[in-house]
């Protein structure tokens, strides 16, 4: 697994930083969720659980019958949850002995942090019980660059260095783009596809949760050598500037289930 990108983050700063990714993106995974028609009793699995923001929405949808399972490199922020029916385990997934079997699989912009994604994809389906729903997001960076690519601007070399960060640790900035291909290989079944264009404007959740990261990982976007200090400070002044819209990133999300056999 190769290291995560905001390993050196202090804790508070990245408390906060999660909780800004779950402020742009909850409201589109908790529909994602609803689709499957989760259940009390179901037991679920968040893997990258994060701030615990969705791993709590589980665990008050599936009640004391069921049971929610947080998995994650750094539980620092999942702790204060100390219901009955949601457990958290801390290392890494491959490593993690889980014996339960899941109704419901999540998992959100993590499969493009990890080198080994298959060897996850395949613990994850044989988690999955039969005719259990499983539900991936994940980003595309590389589509954040398709309207710079004919003219020089500051927000154009962030992008291209935030992809070009990726590359440089062995990750794909596009990996959303192969993730339906990914989980049929490894034995999905593919249900819905959706992508979704982050264009929005400044001071939206979004461009807060991507001005937050520009500012931690500035020295890594500036090592990539195609981004100035001076590149970074206007992006993320443009970011707070309500009037200004971006395209950020795209996310695409997929909605899987495992076949009976």
């Amino acid at each position: 697994m190769s290291q995560y990108i905001f390993d050196n983050t202090t804790e508070e700063r990245e408390f906060q930083r999660l909780q800004l990714v779950e402020a742009a993106n909850d409201p589109t995974t908790i529909r994602l969720l609803e689709e499957t028609g989760i259940q009390p009793g179901w037991h679920c699995l968040e893997l990258g659980a994060g701030a615990g923001s969705i791993l709590r929405w589980l665990g008050n949808q599936v009640g004391p019958t069921g049971l929610a399972v947080g998995v994650d490199k750094k539980t620092t922020y999942l702790h204060h949850d100390d219901s009955p029916h949601v457990q958290i385990y801390q290392g890494s997934f491959l490593d993690v002995p889980l014996e339960q079997s899941f109704d419901l699989l999540h998992s959100r912009y993590v499969l493009i942090h990890n080198q080994e994604e298959g060897a996850i994809l395949k613990k994850l389906c044989s988690l999955l019980k039969p005719e259990g729903w499983a539900i991936f997001e994940e980003p595309d960076f590389t589509s954040a660059t398709l309207p710079d690519l004919e003219q020089e601007t500051p927000q154009g070399r962030v992008n291209r260095a935030i992809c070009e960060m990726f590359l440089n640790v062995g990750l794909d900035p596009a990996y959303a783009l192969r993730l339906p291909h990914k989980l049929q290989e490894v034995g999905f079944h593919i249900v819905r596809v959706q992508s979704l264009m982050h264009l929005c404007p400044g001071n939206s959740p979004m461009a807060k949760v991507m001005a937050e990261s520009a500012l931690v990982l500035e020295q890594e976007y500036i090592k990539t050598g195609l981004c100035s200090p001076e590149d970074i400070q206007q992006y993320v002044r443009l970011s707070k500037n309500s009037t200004h819209w971006s395209l950020y990133h795209s996310t695409t999300s997929v909605i899987a289930r495992k076949l009976m056999m």
